[in-house]
């Protein structure tokens, strides 16, 4: 039986040690920690914008999400994958991750 591995390339990854968001708790970018299958509420989407909204590398992080297929709120936007593929063809951005095969 084979098996399949994905394997981040990413080139260049934010440095988040200048993020608005360090120390905020992570159910706030990812509301799935709340519970499973769970919607993203407005309220929800309003605490995060508040992070990144004044945050200096919000395009950095939303690119560095789209990059790597990363589902949840990234730069103030809450992606899912179809919405980071159809941002991926608006900037031009590539998925950076390569699919490793073990058998």
């Amino acid at each position: 039986m084979t098996s399949q591995v994905f394997r981040l390339v990413v080139e260049k990854r934010p440095n988040y040690s200048r993020a608005a968001c360090i120390g905020a708790p992570p159910e706030v970018f990812f509301p799935a920690l709340r519970g499973p299958n769970r919607k993203v509420t407005i309220a929800e989407m309003k605490e995060a914008r508040k992070y990144c909204s004044a945050c200096v590398i919000q395009n950095e992080c939303l690119e560095y999400a789209c990059r790597t297929d990363s589902v949840g709120i990234w730069g103030g936007v809450y992606l899912s994958e179809h919405l980071a593929r159809k941002l991926r063809e608006k900037h031009g951005w590539t998925l950076q991750r390569e699919i490793i095969v073990n058998t």
